[in-house]
């Protein structure tokens, strides 16, 4: 019986505050190293802290965004841990009475509405940050007791595929709510995944916990990868060991053995009295959002988004689906369509060849040189018969990298298709002569090795005649004509 992966998700959500969560000091990440700080963010003896309200503020409006009850009464806790980058030797959080509990995640999977649960969303202060060089290692305070949210969902997440579009609906719920800017690569939204491995119906197997990553691609390459390595370990009769590991280059790395929530030596902050949220507090924030749930409300508003939005480009349920999902290159499609390009070759050029550019080198469509006037220029060269589709993916590499005019490119490189019939017929009749073995098997059968004769017809042309003249001139020819 196969193996069967169970999975938790931990979110770490920078809180859209000016200031810091227990001080006056602002929330300056870009400042000098250790230009905003004081007595409370460094944990001097005697300085006390004060809770923000704006971060309560948005905590119970991320609670009510997810469908969660957010509690009349919480508790801040010391959490005991040692990181040189914590000064006080401890964090301040919330244990075993959080701001909100019970909420849930709603996502479309494959046009499958599914749940999933939020176990707790608490407030919390965000460590400093270790700056590494040749000197050595540095501390900066900076981000120190910057205001965080922790959303820690349930374990009932069974696939990487859950797990991305989990979190890009969380992502999605608390930017919309203007809960945080939720800015990936400044570490706004950092992502903990927990996965064991199990067979279906036994226990839930050891845990592994993914520490901090910050791309939902990443999250998803992570788990699959570490669910691979669980079972190879429990499949050749191993046993997982409980730790903490992170994704690096193209696999999961140890961190440190995992340390268990009483290893943390919880106990309430004596110096924070009880944090009381108000019904007209709660009604306040209530009002600032879209929806309660927002997740629903957006589902329902993308199935109504996306019926328009077939029916006014005519693509695939498919297309417009992935489209809508990613803002970035449905600007760049629409824009694509407005200056003249076909809708459906627009779509196919987005999520095909250009999204595979970018996962490739792992950028976004703001950080290449890639127009949207580009893909019309490519596809109006391809409707003109000056180069073929697989010239025009070679061309896109370059365009993306460096922005050139793809007419240009054609012509400084000697990349007009090659569609004269008499040289195709002579390339033709070249291959067919230096390959008599794989002609002969062809004929008694091997059909798949047209396929194979007529790559190198292109080859011998570097890949620049016309594909439509080879495949009939080749078949002429097999076929005795």
């Amino acid at each position: 019986m196969s193996l069967v992966p169970t999975i938790g998700l931990e979110v770490h959500c920078q809180l859209a505050t000016k200031t810091k969560m227990f001080c006056g000091c602002p929330v300056a990440l870009d400042a000098a190293p250790n230009a905003s700080v004081c007595p409370v963010c460094l944990g001097h003896p005697g300085a006390l802290p004060v809770v923000n309200e704006r971060a309560v503020a948005l905590g119970v409006r991320a609670g009510l965004a997810l469908g969660c009850t957010v509690h009349e009464e919480s508790i801040f806790a010391r959490k005991h841990y040692f990181y040189p980058d914590l000064p006080k030797g401890y964090q301040i959080s919330q244990f075993d009475r959080p701001l909100c509990t019970q909420g849930s995640i709603h996502v479309e999977i494959d046009g499958d509405r599914q749940r999933f649960g939020i176990h707790r969303i608490h407030l919390e202060e965000d460590a400093g940050k270790m700056r590494h060089t040749d000197a050595g290692s540095r501390v900066d305070w900076n981000r120190g007791g910057t205001p965080l949210i922790e959303i820690v969902g349930e374990p009932d997440l069974h696939s990487p595929e859950q797990a991305g579009a989990w979190l890009r609906m969380l992502h999605r719920v608390v930017v919309q709510a203007g809960v945080t800017s939720g800015d990936m690569q400044k570490g706004h939204f950092r992502c903990d995944a927990n996965v064991s491995v199990a067979r279906p119906g036994a226990p839930l197997g050891t845990r592994v916990e993914l520490k901090n990553i910050n791309s939902f691609r990443f999250v998803e390459r992570a788990l699959h990868t570490e669910i691979a390595r669980q079972k190879k370990i429990i499949e050749g009769g191993g046993r997982v060991i409980q730790a903490t590991r992170t994704w690096v280059g193209e696999k999961t790395v140890l961190l440190r053995s995992k340390e268990e929530a009483a290893d943390y030596r919880y106990f309430p902050d004596p110096d924070i009295p009880v944090l009381k949220v108000r019904p007209e507090e709660r009604s306040a924030q209530a009002a600032q959002l879209e929806a309660a749930p927002l997740d629903l409300h957006l589902l329902d508003s993308d199935g109504a988004q996306l019926a328009g939005f077939l029916e006014r480009y005519g693509l695939r349920e498919a297309d417009g689906a992935a489209l809508l999902c990613a803002p970035d290159l449905q600007a760049c499609f629409e824009q694509a369509v407005s200056l003249g390009g076909a809708p459906v070759p627009m779509a196919n050029w987005v999520r095909g060849p250009v999204s595979a550019v970018l996962n490739a080198t792992d950028s976004t469509l703001s950080q290449s040189q890639l127009s949207p006037a580009h893909l019309v220029s490519l596809e109006s060269l391809i409707d003109a018969g000056q180069i073929n589709r697989g010239t025009a993916r070679t061309l896109l590499q370059q365009v993306m990298q460096t922005g050139a005019d793809p007419a240009k490119l054609v012509e400084d490189q000697g990349l007009a298709q090659v569609g004269d019939s008499n040289e195709i017929g002579a390339q033709v009749d070249a291959v067919l002569a230096a390959h008599p073995d794989e002609v002969a098997r062809f004929k008694s059968g091997e059909t798949k090795l047209k396929g194979y004769l007529l790559g190198q017809v292109m080859r011998a042309f570097q890949g620049r005649a016309n594909p439509g003249e080879v495949k009939a001139q080749l078949e002429a020819r097999l076929s005795g004509e």
